[in-house]
């Protein structure tokens, strides 16, 4: 497996790109052949594909994540504007932020305003409850990961009602946020203002990873709906050349969500390779149009797909 894969992610920074260098070379290792995926591989990648879904639909059940047709994928807090300015420290903001330690100057509005809706690129929008900016603050200082006990926490003086683009199952969306201005910075953070907008059930490791290509990092859908084609970071040449490789993907499906189990078919000849990493892709065609059915993967976690005409 190459390195780099392991350190890309979606980038939860609205209007989603990829946080990686494709193209860095981070060393270079003897390239193995690796062994075609078993029987018994490709029976436990199933049944964790079907754990998978099976986890999706009761939690999509229970949150009837039908309705705005909204899930979001990735970081549900923007930062608008690059650059901390010099009367704030931005190393201090950065992990106050990722601590989830904010602090209001003022009382925010405990009120929520109303509905407003989500659009995506296509053109097709939905109705959805806004929820009030102290419910958004108490969101964001939950989605808090890391722990800074020596950390100031950063003082929070405004907030506006405005949209934003994030990153949902189906592509890019505008969506309602609240707009946050911090003390001492231009700096302001969006977070997401969509009542009980869905993400999925919570993230959980497979008790066992049999072999497997590449993660799924993105897909597009074709205009049938029939076809998705999802992205990968991979070797750079195909499997006809020294360590090359190609991919296949195949998809487990159910009424509500959909996971790709992307395969490599690694060049067979030993070499010397460069653990380089390259944008590359696979289709896979569906047993029925993906319509609103969401991209997991084997955690659970939602993908994005952007429509292709």
């Amino acid at each position: 497996m190459y390195e780099l894969w392991g350190k890309i992610e979606m980038a939860r920074m609205r209007g989603v790109g990829l946080l990686a260098i494709v193209g860095l070379v981070v060393g270079v290792s003897a390239c193995r052949s690796a062994a075609p995926a078993s029987s018994a591989d490709v029976a436990e990648l199933h049944r964790q594909a079907q754990a998978a879904l099976a986890r999706w639909d009761a939690a999509a059940a229970k949150a009837a994540a039908g309705g705005s047709g909204f899930v979001l994928v990735g970081e549900s807090t923007l930062m608008v504007g690059d650059d901390w300015g010099p009367n704030i420290d931005g190393g201090n903001a950065k992990m106050a932020w990722g601590a989830g330690l904010f602090v209001a100057a003022s009382p925010l509005p405990s009120e929520a305003p109303p509905d407003g809706s989500v659009e995506w690129q296509d053109g097709t929008s939905h109705a959805v409850p806004v929820i009030s900016a102290q419910q958004a603050l108490t969101d964001m200082k939950a989605a808090g990961v890391s722990r800074c006990p020596d950390c100031t926490p950063l003082q929070i003086t405004g907030a506006r009602l405005t949209t934003a683009t994030f990153q949902s199952s189906r592509g890019p969306a505008q969506a309602p946020a609240w707009e946050f201005s911090l003390k001492d910075t231009d700096v302001k953070l969006d977070q997401i203002a969509v009542e009980g907008q869905f993400t999925g059930p919570p993230v959980w490791d497979p008790v066992t990873q049999p072999w497997v290509g590449p993660p799924v990092q993105s897909a597009t859908v074709d205009a049938s709906g029939m076809t998705l084609t999802v992205t990968v970071v991979g070797a750079p040449d195909p499997g006809d050349k020294p360590c090359g490789v190609d991919y296949t993907a195949e998809a487990v499906e159910s009424d509500s969500a959909i996971v790709v189990i992307v395969y490599e078919h690694r060049n067979a000849i030993p070499a010397a390779c460069s653990d380089v990493g390259a944008f590359r892709t696979a289709q896979v065609t569906l047993a029925k149009p993906l319509g609103n059915r969401v991209l997991i993967d084997l955690r659970a976690e939602p993908i994005s797909v952007t429509a292709t005409h």
